[in-house]
């Protein structure tokens, strides 16, 4: 991939990407998380399916479709279930998008420990520059609305999908994207169904903010927002692919702002700043 295209590619997948906060607010009180994830992954999976049909593309082989269900469980499944399960349960947004931050550290240890690629201590200095601009970026709350079993589930949310696209980087190489993809939404869908049937969740209520924010989920944030993660993830250095995450909870404090008319402080704006450099030296790190 040109320098060009990484670019055009990084900064679409970003503004796509952060859009994920929006309809994670839209969604609260219309639809049960883990029954508008299943629908969602569901649906996702026709869609890769048509595209695969139309281009004639073809599907990995039987020894490598268990590797692309384990990558779509944990980036699926266990890490949008884990991240709708905890705000639905008290963990305030803002708190989760900054542990969502972590993951490009998390991916800086991992890769290290498990998949032998050199630790290299600029991506650290980068990293913490990227968390702090999240932070001022966002107007966090504390509250006693949470449980220490909410906090864990957040953190294993964001630790899951870092496995994952490791996974997608290292085992994968061979598969073609778009019916691994199928395959992947596939193994989230029935994920979901497990948590949804383990927590009994039941709420649909099908009205203008279920059917935009599934509209949007499909075609945009898993038809678009996925294929071009995982198409960066496949092509590029993993650290460098996840920092791009430090720039979308700043981003999404702007989208909250022109969309909901919530408040956006100058320190947010340095945030947002402060978190595009942490990006930006990130990207110039040599490898």
């Amino acid at each position: 991939m040109s320098s060009k295209n990484l670019f055009l590619t990084s900064g679409i997948f970003v503004f796509i990407w952060s859009s994920g906060f929006i309809v994670g607010r839209l969604i609260v009180g219309s639809v049960s998380p883990n029954i508008f994830l299943g629908i969602r992954f569901f649906c996702t999976a026709i869609l890769f399916a048509f595209i695969a049909h139309m281009l004639k593309k073809t599907y990995p082989k039987y020894t490598e479709i268990p590797k692309h269900i384990i990558i779509g469980i944990l980036c699926n499944g266990i890490y949008l279930g884990g991240s709708y399960w905890a705000i639905n349960n008290g963990m305030p947004a803002g708190i989760m998008a900054l542990l969502g931050g972590l993951q490009p550290l998390f991916t800086l240890i991992f890769a290290s420990l498990f998949f032998a690629e050199p630790f290299r201590i600029n991506y650290t200095f980068c990293i913490i520059l990227g968390l702090l601009g999240i932070y001022l970026s966002l107007p966090l709350s504390i509250n006693n609305n949470y449980n220490f079993l909410v906090i864990l589930i957040s953190i294993l949310s964001i630790i899951s999908i870092t496995l994952g696209l490791l996974f997608q980087k290292h085992y994968t190489q061979s598969s073609e994207l778009i019916p691994s993809l199928v395959i992947q939404n596939i193994s989230g869908a029935f994920i979901s169904l497990l948590l949804v049937i383990f927590l009994q969740e039941k709420t649909v209520i099908l009205g203008f903010n279920f059917w935009f924010s599934l509209f949007w989920a499909v075609i945009v944030l898993s038809g678009l927002g996925i294929y071009l993660l995982m198409k960066l993830a496949q092509n590029n250095n993993a650290v460098k692919v996840t920092s791009l995450m430090l720039l979308c909870p700043p981003l999404a404090a702007i989208q909250a702002n022109l969309l909901f008319k919530e408040q956006l402080s100058l320190l947010q704006i340095c945030g947002f700043f402060l978190a595009l450099l942490g990006v930006a030296l990130c990207q110039k790190v040599k490898t």
